[in-house]
């Protein structure tokens, strides 16, 4: 075309100096691996992760996420919230109690610690401020939270006391570990009852008169099978099964209990002599001898049955008596321990205890009516059950409540968390709806019928076909972003540039709807942005938009997407940061298991793809917005955004063996990919690239297959078609080499001066050719010109590595639909474009692609390997930079290739590292971390912001239920008012309990910006201290005054007592009469 090389602008001008360029980590995110425990709080949506590694992550609203790390690098046992006081407690491995400030502005504060002796508890009441810590010793000691300082108060080792007591009378010697305390638990309804459960039984204590109230001893009789069956070599002797677990039932009558050996024992409150029922998951009354049982011969030992590890004992808003209605017991453990056994938690689905007025009046004031164990008993026998089945073993399990922390957190919960430990030992969290839909569907109406008439014969199989994708499992609920990679794992992360109107078209298709169901519920606390930087912070709206595309080892999202771009961090002095960063997308989430079951699919597929989908690439159009998904078995997958997601799927054929329609394949209705099409070859994919006007090439070695999308048909095979023994086209044998490298555009070539679609495919050995693709002359459809040129550039080129680019604004020439519809008419005179490819040795770039050769360069021995090259833009300038397992970026200038800079990243791993054009990269280390920066750190605002908790309004302490209905007299005597958390704190913060200094306000209220946010936590004080401050000040005659209202009560229980048994006599002498 040219008789002379035409003369090329120096596209780098801006970018030639080390001062140009500015490398910084923007942001890092660091995912929990190695989850030890978790805690909820639920007014205001907060969710807290303890780790093996001494690190807690506070997870809420958007962008509220705050790190905070242990003094010594040890494993978080427990962590609760202390609403009452605005805190957060963690008990560590050693032992030690660390208290942070959630009213602390910026991130929480470390306030107090405290070392305490082999601590085995740690229980918080959401009514007061005092911690209870059990010790092995059997002691139970408590904190002061408000006033950060242990208090005087202890309980001394109640079951050794017992012990004791029941061993002077002749009582075997029980076990070394029976005084081992388990976990303490609050009455529900009464802070002043503590139960305590220790390995040997439980004690109900008393607080306020430092005693025993009952204890609940569980002995299996001679014969009876317990959870161990009857096949047991001990059966015939008087055994005790160890206590591992306890819940409290939410009326606080009666009370479960779970055993070493998984069984659960019931006890009603009032009756500490025999439990209500004994079962085990799948056998009921295992602590009663069946003869005809123990008599057969059980020569097989039977399997061995998990301990009972935890019990939620849950009630829900579905009654209108105070006594509650349904509930639900959540069961880990119990299972039986044999191979290939499935593993997962128990729920069980609980009759409402509400019972009538007893017929006839007890014996005996203290003992338990008849009638009154036979509802409770009632009350405990399962209307049904569901098993939540986990992919691995689960180690514990986290409820949420909708918006209440009484009842043990276990009050009207609607997800459960889950802590599963897989095969490799790391630990994962899922979340699950709760309860199960199936335990509520039987209390729901059902739908009237339609009439058939009036439907049409379409509609009718469409609500067909949609009852039967209806299912009752709980839904799988989304976690937030660090625990959602942290449990799928992220293999490879994609960082992308769209333009603004395919950035809101695929956003909007991608995010959650306001009222999102799917998601775990977290909304507490409040993001500020730093004011330090609000003018960067303007700026961002001029950055282009960006999408992280993450590839995970899950069939259920193999492929996430979330916004990245710097417009998420935009706000003003007065609203808080409104998105996550990055914000995720679940509508785009690639959905693998409805793929993977379909017949199609699985009939021409191969078996290491149906059983291990590993996506290996993917590839986005930026503006078709279609993405290619390859897979390590070779198969490819083409998905794009549903146009109309109330059209019903349909079944389209094909007549190329290489292609399946997939258009038929069930998605989500949340789902905007849909899977368009499979390509299969039977052979592993060595090169990939898909364009935005609809031409798919898949390189397989020496293969080369290209797939108009539009049918979609297949317009090129190159290489040998075996079923058909013909060859496409051929190659010579000097030629067949791997090919390494697809690149679309449309652009002129040296010998084409017409705009037209091409293919640039590069070989391992430096060839490169050039495929033009054209219309067909009497049809719409379009094929390859047998035309091919070929020139040499690099050997083995890099994946991404091949640019073309406008040689006058240096902007990129893709396959894009202006340049395409640009084809059909003549090409401008001087039309030009320029080619750089890079490769393993080096870079070269070339006029008009087959045209002769501009600049040249080498990386050289020195720098180690290139990993990745990308052209990156500053101002309108632009440079190659080459970035190498040294973690150096190499920056060569655009066209000429001249070694302009060398610039050292802040990251160890740069293998996974990805560059946009733009500058910014990402890099993830397989599941643990992932860090953001750019090469370009001029005017940025990405510094983490500022957080703010809001304190939560704690609901009034349940009060006392009675055990029939209100109306019963006997009811009010046996329960009344409870005791204050104000009235507790007051008696286990002792005589001493000096007055806690002036603390920085909660924030009740979000502030208008961020500086007063900072000022009001720092000048502000807490009304809380202050009524406390009152309160101990005058504490003398409030001690006095609570000694008068005592003997009040018990004057005026006498003098009810007297009321009873008058009234229980004329009852009787009426019915005695026949009245």
């Amino acid at each position: 075309m040219f008789k002379h090389e035409p003369e090329y602008a120096d596209l780098s001008a801006d970018l030639r100096d080390r001062s140009d360029f500015n490398v910084a980590a923007l942001r890092s995110f660091e995912y929990p691996l190695n989850v030890a425990t978790l805690a909820v709080e639920p007014i205001t949506g907060l969710l807290a992760i303890g780790t093996a590694t001494g690190t807690i992550l506070i997870l809420g609203g958007a962008s509220v996420e705050s790190k905070l790390t242990l003094p010594e690098r040890v494993k978080v046992k427990f962590l609760q919230f202390s609403g009452s006081t605005f805190q957060l407690v963690c008990l560590d491995e050693r032992s030690q109690l660390h208290i942070f400030d959630l009213s602390s502005f910026g991130r929480p504060k470390l306030v107090a610690s405290a070392r305490y002796d082999q601590a085995t508890s740690l229980t918080l009441s959401p009514s007061h401020s005092h911690a209870f810590i059990a010790l092995e010793s059997g002691e139970i000691r408590t904190y002061d939270m408000l006033c950060l300082r242990k208090s005087s108060y202890k309980i001394p080792n109640l079951w050794h006391l017992y012990e004791e007591k029941t061993m002077a009378i002749g009582m075997d010697m029980p076990p070394p570990t029976s005084q081992l305390p388990i976990e303490t638990v609050v009455h529900p309804r009464d802070l002043n009852l503590l139960f305590v459960a220790y390995s040997g039984g439980i004690i109900l204590s008393d607080l306020t008169q430092r005693n025993t109230l009952r204890a609940y001893e569980f002995v299996l009789p001679a014969g009876a099978p317990g959870g161990a069956g009857y096949g047991h070599p001990d059966i015939l002797t008087h055994r005790r099964p160890a206590v591992t677990a306890i819940a409290i039932h939410p009326a606080g009558h009666f009370f479960a209990v779970g055993y070493s050996d998984g069984c659960i024992a019931f006890w009603a409150v009032d009756d500490e002599d025999q439990p209500l029922l004994v079962r085990t998951l799948d056998t009921i009354d295992v602590n009663l001898v069946n003869v005809d049982e123990l008599e057969k011969d059980h020569d097989i030992p039977p399997p061995e049955r998990e301990p009972i590890y935890k019990l939620a004992w849950s009630s829900f808003s579905n009654s209108s008596d105070p006594r509650g209605g349904e509930t639900a017991l959540t069961i880990l453990g119990g299972l039986i321990m044999a191979n290939n056994e499935a593993t997962g938690l128990n729920v069980q689905w609980l009759p409402a205890f509400n019972p009538a007025e007893p017929p006839s009046p007890a014996g005996t004031q203290t003992s338990l009516h008849p009638f009154m164990r036979s509802a409770m008993k009632t009350s405990i026998v399962p209307l049904s059950d569901f098993f939540y089945l986990t992919p691995g073993i689960p180690q514990d399990f986290f409820l949420t409540p909708r918006n209440s922390p009484h009842f043990a957190g276990h009050h009207d919960p609607t997800a459960i968390l889950v802590l599963i430990e897989l095969a490799n030992n790391s630990r994962i969290v899922e979340a699950y709806q709760f309860p199960p839909p199936a335990f509520l569907a039987a209390s729901e109406p059902e739908a009237s019928a339609q009439d058939p008439q009036s439907e049409s014969l379409v509609d009718e199989l469409a609500l067909t076909l949609k009852a039967l994708t209806v299912t009752d499992d709980p839904r799988v609920l989304r976690l937030p972003t660090p625990l959602s990679f942290s449990t799928f794992g992220i293999f490879a992360a994609q960082l992308l540039t769209l333009d603004r109107d395919s950035h809101e078209l695929f956003v909007n298709s991608g995010k959650a709807p306001p009222a999102d169901l799917s998601a775990l519920p977290l909304k507490g606390g409040a993001a500020w942005s730093d004011e330090s930087k609000a003018r960067e912070i303007r700026l961002a709206k001029f950055q282009m938009p960006r999408i992280l595309m993450t590839h995970h080892h899950n069939a259920a999202a193999a492929l996430q997407f979330h916004d990245i771009s710097a417009q998420l961090l935009i706000t003003s002095d007065s609203t808080p940061i409104e998105n996550h960063f990055p914000n995720p997308l679940p509508g785009l989430t690639i959905d693998l298991r409805t793929l993977l079951t379909d017949a199609a699919v699985v009939k021409r597929t191969s078996p290491s793809f149906l059983a291990h989908a590993i996506v290996q690439s993917a590839y986005l159009a930026r503006q078709s917005l279609e993405c290619a998904v390859q897979f390590a078995s070779g198969e490819l997958v083409v998905y794009r955004l549903k146009s109309d997601p109330a059209n019903a799927p349909r079944f389209t054929e094909t007549h190329d063996d290489e292609l399946v329609p997939l258009e038929h394949v069930l998605s989500s209705d949340d789902a905007r990919f849909s899977p368009y099409f499979l390509l299969t070859t039977g052979k592993p994919v060595s090169a990939c690239a898909i364009s935005d006007i609809g031409f798919l090439a898949v390189a397989y070695t020496d293969h080369l297959i290209v797939v108009d999308m539009r049918g979609p048909r297949v317009i090129l095979r190159r290489g040998r078609d075996k079923k058909n023994n013909r060859i496409s086209v051929h190659l010579h044998t000097s030629e067949a080499n791997s090919i390494m490298s697809l690149t679309w555009t449309v652009t002129t070539t040296e010998h084409d001066p017409q705009i037209r679609t091409r293919l640039i495919v590069g070989y391992t050995s430096g060839l490169t050719e050039i495929l033009t693709v054209i219309r067909e002359t009497n049809s719409p459809g379009w094929r390859i010109d047998a035309d091919i040129k070929k020139i040499e550039t690099v050997a083995h080129p890099l994946v991404g590595g091949t640019f073309i680019l406008d040689p006058k604004k240096g902007l990129p020439l893709r396959a894009t639909k202006e340049l395409l519809a640009q084809s059909f008419h003549p090409t401008p005179p001087e039309t030009h474009c320029i080619l750089i490819t890079a490769g393993a040795k080096g870079a070269r770039s070339f006029s008009d692609i087959t045209g002769p050769r501009i600049g040249k360069t080498d990386w050289g021995n020195k720098t180690g390997t290139v990993q990745s090259v990308q052209i990156v833009e500053k101002m309108g300038s632009r440079a190659l930079i080459a970035i190498t397992d040294n973690h150096e970026v190499l920056a060569f200038s655009i066209p000429q290739l001249e070694y302009l800079c060398t610039l050292r990243l802040p990251t160890d791993d740069t293998s996974s590292l990805t560059c946009d054009e733009t500058g910014d990269w990402m890099t993830a280390q397989i599941i643990d971390r992932a860090s953001y920066g750019t090469i370009f750190d001029f005017r940025r605002a990405y510094t983490p912001p500022n957080i703010t908790f809001t304190q939560p309004t704690i609901p009034s302490q349940p009060q006392p239920v009675s055990l029939g209905p209100t109306s019963l007299l006997s009811s009010w005597f046996r329960f009344g008012q409870s005791m204050t958390g104000e009235q507790l704190d007051i008696l286990l913060g002792g005589p001493d309990r000096p007055i806690p200094e002036a603390k920085q306000s909660s924030l009740a209220n979000f502030p208008t910006n961020a500086s007063s946010a900072a000022q009001i936590a720092t000048e502000a004080q807490s009304s809380l201290y202050a009524r406390l401050q009152s309160a101990v000040g005058e504490r003398g005659q409030m001690l006095g005054d609570l000694e008068d209202h005592f003997n009040s009560l018990e004057q005026g229980s006498r003098s009810m007592v007297t009321q009873a048994k008058r009234m229980a006599a004329e009852q009787s002498a009426k019915s005695w009469f026949g009245f």
